[in-house]
């Protein structure tokens, strides 16, 4: 039965649920943290005078032994409250004293934060965490009640963009890969829906203000012209995929708009478009849609990263243009069209960087408000097409090896949240003997099992070709300056090229040379085959790096006759007491 709880907790208390790990927040409507500095010391200095503030809604979740809090509403200043008690920020000038409470006191005691100063007087920092925040906790309401009370309170629009109240709550396979592909491009995306509060700074979009998180000038649509820093903070980037994911799916171009948008998240109830969208995904197959729109996201990456100029210099021969995002969709749409339509490849990457330098001279816009007519759309698009399509060849090939950029990046951000299903590894070859080291590939399938054995339906990744420390790449760099590694945010991407040149036969057969081996590493056969249908051999900045992943099965993995789970970073073997509590983590609830 659902029942809901009116009360007050004071701050350190509050403080107290955030170090236990109890605060929750679910990404499907609650995806990023936006407030500036300057909102959060404003909220904070409202509780310092004693002001009145919003009531904060929470939602039970998990069971009677380990009760989670699922924030509805109040993420923003939940974070402000415990990111100013850890002193990441002043106000007035002035940071917490954390010797006010015992549980940051603890904290600076074991050199787990630090005191900056000058430190506020004590006495008010003791009011601060005595200050009683207005609670109301939702219990025994299941995901959908919860997606309808986050929507029903946001619906005046006041607190979000048009765009996250299209998202909030939507369980749509449309909204899902719009807000994949959108966390995917802006950096921010994480490997579960729900994350902790205390793993949300890694993985927000910050400003530049901010020492954590991805710096919002360096998010591709801010980089290259495309939208502004408002623009991402309201879900723009979010519009224009939503845009460009239902034009391609759709057997004519369709025309654009705030209400069409609004039908295909079915905002008004069942409708002809949402109905249309949905069929055609499901048709199309939800993987190979999200990957048709990386593999023409990745082409542009590339395309700007030769052309060593931003997507708005490059259209417009360094002119300030308007209406960018437009620009953005018809050139998209007309590489979707010839690469994945007419299934065709790139010949030169110089030669079509060139042909999109100045293009907007060929494109012709309205200049009408938020109406974007279908057959404005369709010629555009046509007129791109035909500039460029003669830098495409039929694709004839169908490697081992895939381009996408993007996968990586979207695995290394991944790791940031949830370290035990990462594992990385420099490579299989010894560097000083430069002898394949079998033990290496018996390890990573070692660890792929323990991953495994999480529980039905658990994903778990090792990838070869990263370092995550540049102590380890420069070992690489230190045999010879053709290994320097391409960096992404902390990690160091060496790939396997060090390998491949030692083995001495290509990729392709490299490739099949690790295939071969794993045919023979005792596993259970599922997991195995599994495993090897789940490889990938990505090219990233000519770093080729492999990817391997695991899903929990129906059953636990094996691995030489034994069980193994992982701990931390480390692999343990499964004592046999411990066999009945394995096999319930694989049993349907």
């Amino acid at each position: 039965m659902k029942d809901l709880n009116v009360t007050s907790d004071n701050i350190q208390r509050v403080y107290k649920y955030y170090l236990d790990r109890k605060l929750i927040v679910n990404r499907r409507y609650q995806r990023k943290l936006v407030w500036t500095i300057d909102e959060k010391a404003a909220f904070i200095d409202s509780i310092m005078k004693s002001y009145p503030v919003p009531l904060i809604l929470l939602a039970e979740s998990g069971n009677e032994k380990d009760i989670d809090l699922e924030i509805i509403d109040g993420m923003q200043r939940l974070n402000a409250i415990v990111s100013f008690i850890e002193n990441e920020f002043p106000v007035n000038g002035k940071y917490f004293d954390l010797e006010t409470m015992a549980e940051t006191k603890l904290l600076l005691d074991t050199n787990k934060i630090k005191q900056k100063e000058p430190i506020l007087d004590r006495v008010i920092c003791s009011d601060i965490a005595g200050y009683l925040l207005p609670m109301s906790t939702y219990r025994g309401a299941n995901a959908e009640e919860i997606d309808e009370v986050f929507r029903r309170i946001n619906a005046n629009g006041k607190h979000l963009s048009r765009q996250e109240i299209r998202q909030a709550g939507a369980i749509s396979n449309f909204a899902d890969m719009v807000r994949k592909i959108s966390s995917e491009i802006r950096g921010d995306t994480s490997l579960t829906d729900k994350v902790e509060l205390n793993k949300m700074a890694m993985i927000s979009v910050t400003s530049r203000d901010l020492d954590y998180g991805i710096n919002v000038d360096e998010v591709f649509w801010v980089k290259n012209a495309i939208i502004s820093r408002e623009q991402v903070r309201e879900s723009k980037d979010e519009e224009i995929i939503a845009d460009i994911i239902a034009t391609i799916l759709s057997d004519e171009i369709p025309a654009s708009n705030s209400n069409i948008l609004d039908d295909y998240y079915s905002l008004k109830g069942e409708n002809k478009r949402a109905s249309e969208i949905e069929n055609r995904i499901l048709l199309t197959s939800i993987e190979k849609t999200h990957d048709d729109f990386i593999k023409v996201y990745d082409l542009i990456k590339s395309i700007l990263n030769f052309s060593e100029q931003s997507f708005n210099s490059l259209i417009s021969s360094g002119r300030s243009f308007s209406k960018v995002p437009r620009y953005f969709e018809i050139i998209f749409l007309a590489l979707y069209n010839i690469m994945i339509k007419q299934n065709k490849k790139l010949t030169s990457i110089s030669e079509i960087s060139a042909s999109l330098n100045g293009i907007t001279n060929h494109i012709r816009l309205s200049q009408g408000g938020g109406n974007w007519s279908a057959k404005e759309r369709e010629t555009n698009i046509s007129a791109v097409v035909g500039i460029i399509q003669n830098h495409f060849v039929e694709n004839l090939d169908d490697p081992a090896t895939v381009l996408w950029s993007t996968q990586l990046e979207t695995i290394l951000q991944q790791s940031k949240t949830e370290q035990t299903c990462f594992d990385f590894k420099l490579g299989f070859y010894n560097k000083v003997k430069r002898e394949f080291n079998d033990d290496v590939l018996c390890k990573i399938l070692l660890t792929l099992t323990a991953m495994a054995n999480a529980g039905k339906n658990s994903i778990g990744y090792v990838i070869v070709g990263v370092a995550d420390k540049k102590t380890d790449s420069d070992k690489l760099v230190n045999i010879d300056e053709k290994y320097k590694p391409v960096q992404y945010h902390s990690y160091y991407v060496t790939g396997v090229n060090f390998d491949i040149d030692m083995f001495g036969k290509g990729e392709d057969k490299f490739y099949q040379y690790i295939v071969n081996k794993i045919q023979k590493i005792d596993i259970s056969e599922s997991y195995k085959k599994d495993i090897l249908n789940n490889i990938k051999f990505l090219d990233y900045g000519g770093k080729m790096v492999l990817i391997f992943k695991v899903q929990g099965l129906s059953e636990p993995a094996m691995y030489e006759n034994e069980y193994y789970q992982r701990s931390g970073a480390n692999v343990e073997k499964i004592p046999t007491k411990d066999f009945i509590p394995l096999m319930q983590r694989f049993i349907q609830v």
